[in-house]
């Protein structure tokens, strides 16, 4: 459901949105090409020895009933050794899937109970296991020194590079999100008492005058910011971080969108949906997703949003 345009928004040009894209993705670069290595060597130095210890206990693993449920119960019990478990797939596999194939949850609670499931786990990681890293599995023998040591610094690799890419993900959105509340809270608003079970009733659940909640449910859909507007209207922020045009359209127009959609047909104009970018995003995207009406702010430009509080006051 499409509403009308809020009032005291501002809605862009393509032009507009086009230069916005570029300066977002100018500053994206600089932050990239500023990243410090060491976050990948930590990454990588923090995984190094339990990869090791796994891929070195792959053939008792797999063959010693005894020894193996015992080294197995005690790999699911750290967050290292389960993901170090994935990383053995070509290509890696995520942990829904393995948990859907194995029929095993991912946890720490879970690894008492995870001997009697060891014939479905090393079912799942015969089926998956790298025979380019690990040649020596399928040929029943021994690894040799220089094929243990290849088959552990390409695996720490893996999963050190898809580490630092998981925190950079979350570093755009953390960084946007935190941006807005600081924003708000210079401006004089607070953060709100939670209500239980999110804004389900605009009435009774929405944030006092300048007040503001996070990650809070409205109606069915998370919000990463809700604003009390000086009129009594919700602002409904959702702040999206992306790293490349193709990823922006999930994170903007299926994500955000569908939140934005869901919020107008439930609460109508009374909630003013918008969306606060980081990152890289194609301005098509931004432009669809404008439309729904969502109102756009920037990173790198919060002023607007500072505005439009303000003028709702």
């Amino acid at each position: 459901m499409s509403g009308s345009w809020p009032v005291g928004g501002r809605r862009w040009s393509h032009v507009e949105i086009a230069s916005d894209v570029a300066d977002a993705t100018a500053e994206f670069r600089a932050r990239r090409l500023g990243e410090p290595l060491e976050r990948y060597l930590s990454a990588f130095d923090g995984s190094q020895a339990g990869t090791r210890q796994l891929i070195t206990q792959l053939n008792h693993l797999l063959t010693d009933v005894d020894g193996g449920s015992t080294f197995l119960q005690t790999l699911w019990g750290t967050e290292a050794g389960r993901i170090g478990y994935r990383y053995l797939g070509a290509p890696p596999i995520s942990t829904d899937d393995l948990e859907t194939l194995a029929e095993a949850k991912l946890s720490a609670a879970a690894a008492q109970d995870i001997a009697g499931k060891r014939q479905r786990l090393i079912a799942v990681m015969r089926a998956i296991i790298d025979p380019r890293r690990f040649p020596w599995v399928a040929e029943q023998r021994a690894p040799t020194e220089a094929e243990l040591n290849a088959a552990v610094l390409a695996t720490t690799t893996l999963i050190a590079s898809q580490r630092v890419q998981t925190l950079r993900r979350g570093d755009e959105k953390s960084m946007v999100e935190g941006a807005v509340k600081g924003l708000l809270v210079g401006m004089g608003w607070q953060p709100a008492a939670r209500p239980p079970n999110g804004i389900q009733n605009l009435l009774n659940d929405s944030p006092p005058p300048k007040h503001f909640l996070s990650q809070i449910n409205l109606g069915s859909d998370n919000a990463d910011v809700v604003v009390r507007l000086g009129d009594g209207r919700l602002l409904a922020i959702e702040c999206k971080g992306s790293n490349s045009e193709i990823n922006s359209r999930k994170r903007l127009n299926k994500e955000a969108v569908k939140n934005a959609q869901a919020w107008l047909a439930r609460f109508g104009d009374q909630v003013v949906p918008a969306v606060a970018l980081q990152g890289v995003f194609k301005g098509n995207y931004v432009a669809e997703a404008q439309a729904t009406p969502m109102l756009i702010f920037w990173s790198h430009r919060l002023d607007d949003l500072r505005s439009l509080v303000a003028a709702c006051r």
